[in-house]
């Protein structure tokens, strides 16, 4: 049974409440302590062995490693073009999948050639098409 009740009163009575429960700044607060602190895990662990309790959830680290993987594994190009459009975008029509060969660089050997640079810079310059004004 919850009990409640209704308050009519000033704004300024109201924030005046309200500002006392902010921390001020710089405050650091403990958010988990106790069995709920992440170091504690191993502790509560054992304490739940001890008095045979199952646990809801499994949160050992192999699950939460293969959690992760699964959760970064759904970033990836690959994976998201399946998901979104139900097709693999390194599987040829015939059915074969491609692979990897060859990457051209061509900056390969002109890593830190200051004119190549600018002359890359000034050829995308004038390929830029101009926009209208409308």
């Amino acid at each position: 049974m919850t009990l409640s009740h209704d308050v009519t009163d000033n704004v300024i009575d109201f924030i005046n409440r309200l500002i006392i429960h902010i921390p001020d700044y710089h405050f650091l607060t403990t958010q988990y302590y106790g069995f709920y602190a992440n170091a504690s895990k191993k502790t509560l662990d054992k304490v739940h062995a001890l008095l045979g309790i199952k646990k809801n959830k499994d949160y050992s680290r192999e699950t939460r490693t293969k959690a992760l993987k699964n959760k970064l594994n759904k970033l990836k190009y690959r994976t998201h073009l399946i998901d979104s459009f139900n097709r693999d975008p390194i599987q040829c029509k015939c059915g074969a999948i491609m692979q990897y060969t060859y990457t051209y660089n061509p900056l390969e050997d002109k890593r830190n050639d200051r004119t190549y640079r600018k002359r890359c810079i000034d050829e995308m310059y004038k390929m830029r098409l101009r926009r209208r004004s409308t």
